[in-house]
């Protein structure tokens, strides 16, 4: 069977969508692709609603990253991440001259452990960066802060899952030293491609600036830092902007369907679901779905996918110290990674997406139960 329900979609209402080919008329009509008005306006709007004083758009969260990871001056020196991290976490490390040490997960979050946090930082240590996996807040957050701010260490949120999440009203993205938002296909609000990087450093984002367009001073030929190219276009912002003004009414409307999930899925020792704690407020990029060891993943999807037309994804396996490229390059831990080796071994996530109606959610908790 073929898909019939997607694991994620990107949304446009038809209103948004006439909206936003007028405004790119207007950018064919000017002739204006970068560096124009609509990126500007973009990161007032995403730095206005996190609540920090500036934020710089790229053309992808893997540039914030490297452009971020430059400014703290990791060349030669250790940054602690999540192993359950999109690969661009690692890679932009790596990409800034650093080395990259992998931190376990803590299996009732998936999210990064800081007990384990604790026993990966050396000498040479010189920041973290905490992934909000799947939108979820990660509930160790002021724990890993105090681990940060004892050692002396930069933390960087990697938020690129968690745009409009909160925890006690404060938006995720404000408690680190910088944050790092991404825009893909699949993510709560899209720009086609892109990211952003906000931080209350304004040295930070003055030189990010000036190193996403080729290191570029005041002026059109005054290149002050060796830099590159990695700004965000026109066209790309005002998908942002129409996105951005719906993203509250994103999260509520998936916030409802993983309420609709949680209220029948619930089945201890045959499968568990992540919950959001009192005061939490999530995004759910994606809604986690951890098998027991006794369920076959494979044939679980498999029936899901080819039975049904139900798509399902993952968050992430193999972890990132399993991928190929690190088994090649090498990589560091100072501890054991065994709870992200086993527990995201057996880790899908459902359907998620503000495209889903109430017979979707249904048919899915129908099939999902049905199976198990």
């Amino acid at each position: 069977m073929s898909v019939i329900i997607k694991s994620s979609k990107p949304v446009f209402p038809k209103e948004d969508q006439t909206a936003i080919l007028k405004d790119i008329a207007t950018v064919l009509e000017e002739g204006q692709f970068r560096n124009g008005n609509n990126v500007k306006l973009f990161e007032e709007m995403v730095a206005n609603y996190i609540g920090v004083e500036s934020a710089v758009a790229f053309d992808s969260d893997s540039s914030a990253y490297e452009t971020a990871l430059r400014f703290f001056n990791i060349q030669g020196k250790e940054v602690v991440a999540c192993t359950n991290s999109f690969i661009s976490v690692p890679n932009s490390i790596v990409a800034a001259g650093g080395k990259i040490v992998f931190s376990d997960i803590r299996a009732e979050t998936l999210s990064m452990d800081p007990q384990s946090l604790k026993q990966n930082i050396t000498s040479c240590t010189k920041g973290v960066i905490v992934t909000h996996i799947a939108g979820f807040p990660n509930p160790d957050l002021k724990q890993i802060q105090q681990v940060c701010q004892d050692n002396g260490l930069f933390l960087i949120e990697d938020a690129t899952h968690a745009i409009g999440a909160t925890i006690n009203g404060t938006k995720i993205g404000s408690y680190g030293n910088a944050a790092v938002f991404a825009f893909t296909p699949t993510k709560v609000i899209t720009t086609g491609e892109g990211g952003m990087l906000i931080s209350k450093n304004e040295q930070l984002c003055e030189f990010a600036k000036r190193y996403s367009f080729y290191g570029s001073g005041s002026g059109k030929t005054n290149f002050v830092d060796l830099g590159r190219h990695m700004v965000l276009p026109e066209v790309s912002a005002i998908l942002g902007i129409y996105q951005l003004k719906r993203l509250n009414q994103f999260i509520e409307k998936r916030n409802n369907i993983a309420e609709k999930y949680n209220a029948k899925l619930e089945r201890p020792g045959t499968f568990q679901t992540l919950k959001t704690p009192a005061g939490f407020r999530s995004s759910y990029y994606k809604y986690p779905f951890i098998l027991d060891n006794k369920i076959d993943k494979t044939s679980f999807t498999k029936k899901l996918s080819t039975d049904y037309g139900i798509e399902t994804g993952s968050i992430f396996y193999p972890p990132c110290h399993m991928q190929p490229v690190y088994r090649k390059l090498g990589s560091i831990s100072y501890g054991g990674l065994s709870v992200a080796e086993q527990v995201l071994k057996q880790t899908i996530t459902l359907p998620m997406h503000v495209g889903l109606s109430d017979d979707d959610v249904a048919f899915v908790i129908e099939k999902v139960n049905s199976i198990i």
